[in-house]
């Protein structure tokens, strides 16, 4: 991957970016009688110059090399300017942003606080003497002024002492207002040394220029919350490794109505290449298990603008379970007020719950129903969902309550309050919702509060009634949930009761699943490309590993599970051999190891130069919630590795990129980082229940 020159179409132009730097400091001769220096009996009228900063004009250049790739045009960098000339340059940016552009402004000196006035931040230029504010530049005043001339907004960085006190001002502006954002390398009565700050920033741009940074590409912008973050963390960094005293980084309040300053030079707008569904493995996960972490609505919008999307133009594999769709489009095509409103699919791991939910979804949604006409067509007609106005779809896995409603909220467009939504107070302004929505929330068992989500939210969803509202019930709602734990049995009979459904995948004909099996695996090796022009070695092999695969879970306990999941991990291992002929079929499927373990372990950590595999999937594995950045990821990964030594960064991108079947990712919504996490619930309990000891054997 290269990075991208162009910052996005809405991209601000001509944005002016300044680095300043103060390395020398020298004093003009006072004109004899000079009576405009300021003093009083215990500051005597003699100056001396302030020490010499030696490193700044390099960190200055540096600066502007790293901020270049992320801010049109090309930083300029100015250094040792004396306070007039400082001034007005300064005044060229104000004016220049004025009818509302933006500018990056990044100085690297020395400061000090206005006497009598502690939060007046003075920034000391090259002829400024000691403590004479007339002399330097005044933070509060250009930046009150940006906020005066109209409707420019500035990102500040102060590389500086006692910079913190440039932003107290700023600290009560409301969200709507905020256009000045301010990130120091200090608090307002602390020093900054050594320009480690500077370095710091340098560090983390150069990071995000190689792609190293974590943020996802579907960001245009990078945060300025993960940036204040990243270069405070990197900063304790270089103060542990000049075994000095640590330094804080401040800043002023970070979030507001537009805070485009740095491009992301990774962003695509391509969502098939953002999320590098380059390969048909990949493309089939999206299309089986759709959910919000890739945006529905943005998904659609960005990816063509058009009615269909030639690049999703791939084949849909999903196979069998005819019965239980149209049982879904017989329930979703129910009318209000008959009792139809909960639904619950559930079944052991691996039966396809999320295939079969993320296929209604593609049908119903009011979007995908257009976009992704590969696979609504797939499907019969007389199994095929009709598409609805209003389509929520949650993937709780690891999501909280709260959490689920602000998903699902934002996906119907729905207001939060000032103090945000209560549980009931959502439920609430769901039933009265113009539009009957369809809320399908997958891998309840796996949230992180599944309990309160089911109590709490699920059941006045599915039960309550609204005698003055526009419906009788809130909306419809479809479960996907493994069938464990006795606080799920309320759902499960509430489900089960007239009116309602409950569909269990784990009860289902065993030939119609060996059949079902046969299928799925015929249509992946068709795609896999050794087998596409071979129909008779294609069928020959898919029914071999579907009978298999049936009778593995026909003698294993509990009625066995994970069929579709195993047959998929079955065909990608075959597609990796070389290619059969018809009289060798039945010894190769003999000789595969057709048990999800077996397959797991021999896809993840077979893979020659791939040795920290094994350490950092784990890592992912032990992940709550969303998932993990990769740099979180890399110093946990230390935990699970023989001799307990930490992967470079290259090696967890490696991981991570020869690994993206196994994953998934989310964008964290404070930072913009990506999160990842893995893709199936079956392999975060192999890969915890495996898990190597640092220090002991892999």
């Amino acid at each position: 991957m290269t990075v991208d020159d162009s910052l996005g179409q809405d991209a601000p132009a001509d944005m002016p970016t300044l680095v300043v730097s103060m390395s020398t400091f020298r004093l003009p001769a006072a004109p004899a009688g000079a009576a405009d220096v300021e003093h009083d009996d215990e500051d005597p009228p003699e100056r001396s110059a302030w020490d010499d900063l030696p490193f700044s004009q390099e960190l200055g250049e540096r600066v502007s090399r790293h901020l270049a790739p992320l801010v049109p045009p090309a930083p300029r960098h100015l250094p040792d300017l004396d306070h007039t000339t400082l001034g007005e340059r300064m005044a060229e940016i104000r004016a220049a942003i004025k009818a509302g552009g933006c500018a990056v402004v990044h100085i690297v000196s020395h400061g000090f606080l206005r006497r009598g006035c502690p939060g007046d931040l003075m920034v000391v230029a090259s002829n400024t003497r000691d403590q004479q504010a007339k002399t330097a530049f005044d933070v509060r005043a250009f930046l009150q002024g940006v906020d005066d001339d109209g409707t420019g907004r500035v990102l500040l960085l102060l590389d500086v002492c006692h910079g913190g006190a440039g932003i107290d001002w700023t600290r009560n502006l409301p969200r709507a207002e905020r256009r000045l954002f301010v990130i120091a390398a200090c608090p307002p009565g602390a020093q900054a040394w050594g320009g480690r700050f500077s370095r710091a920033v340098c560090d983390v741009l150069d990071d995000l220029t190689k792609g190293h940074a974590g943020v996802d590409p579907s960001e245009q912008y990078v945060r300025l919350s993960w940036l204040k973050d990243e270069v405070y963390r990197r900063l304790l960094r270089l103060c542990e490794d000049d075994a000095c005293p640590d330094q804080e980084v401040v800043a002023s309040e970070l979030d507001g109505p537009d805070t485009r300053f740095l491009a992301n030079p990774w962003y695509r707008e391509d969502p098939v290449e953002r999320l590098e569904l380059r390969d048909r493995w990949a493309l089939q996960e999206f299309i089986d298990t759709v959910h919000p972490s890739l945006d529905l609505h943005h998904y659609l919008s960005r990816a063509s603008g058009r009615e269909t999307t030639p690049g999703l133009d791939v084949p849909c594999h999903f196979s069998g379970r005819n019965r239980e769709l149209r049982a879904l489009a017989d329930w979703l095509a129910r009318p209000d007020g008959d009792g139809a409103a909960v639904a619950v699919v559930t079944g052991s791991p691996g039966t396809g719950k999320s295939a079969l939910l993320g296929v209604v979804v593609c049908c119903t949604h009011p979007k995908l129903s257009k976009a992704l006409d590969t696979v609504v067509n797939h499907i019969h007609a007389r199994n095929r969902p009709d598409p609805w106005e209003a389509v929520a779809a949650v993937h709780a896995r690891g999501m909280t309550l709260s959490r689920v409603i602000d998903t699902i909220a934002g996906q119907l467009a729905m207001t939060a309050p000032d103090d945000g939504w209560s549980t009931q107070g959502f439920v609430d302004a769901v039933a009265a919702l113009p539009v009957e929505p369809l809320i399908v929330l997958d891998a309840l068992d796996e949230a992180r509060e599944s309990v309160r989500i089911t109590v709490e939210l699920l059941g006045p969803l599915a039960r309550r009634e609204y005698a003055d509202g526009p419906r009788s019930r809130p909306c419809r709602l479809l479960v996907g949930v493994r069938p464990y734990g006795e606080w799920l049995q309320p759902l499960l009979r509430a489900a089960a009761e007239p009116g309602q459904l409950l569909i269990d995948l784990d009860d289902t004909d065993r030939e119609d699943l060996t059949d079902a099996l046969a299928e799925y695996v015929e249509g992946l090796l068709r795609d896999a490309g050794s087998y596409a022009r071979r129909g008779p070695v294609r069928r020959a092999l898919a029914e071999a590993v579907a009978r298999r695969i049936e009778s593995a879970g026909r003698s294993a306990p509990a009625g066995g599970g994970g069929e579709f999941l195993t047959a998929q991990l079955a065909a990608r291992s075959i597609s990796a051999l070389p290619p059969l002929d018809a009289a060798d079929v039945e010894a190769a499927v003999d000789r595969l190891p057709l048990t999800l373990a077996a397959l797991l372990d021999g896809q993840l950590f077979a893979a020659d130069g791939l040795a920290w595999a094994r350490p950092v999937l784990t890592a992912i594995a032990f992940g709550k919630g969303e998932g993990m950045p990769a740099e979180l990821v890399r110093s946990a990964a230390a935990a699970f590795h023989p001799r307990g030594d930490q992967p470079s960064r290259e090696d967890v991108l490696e991981v991570l990129a020869s690994m993206s079947f196994f994953l998934r990712r989310d964008i964290d919504p404070e930072y913009g980082t990506t999160l990842y996490r893995l893709f199936h619930q079956e392999l975060v309990d192999h890969l915890t229940a495996t898990a190597p000891v640092s220090g002991g054997s892999a």
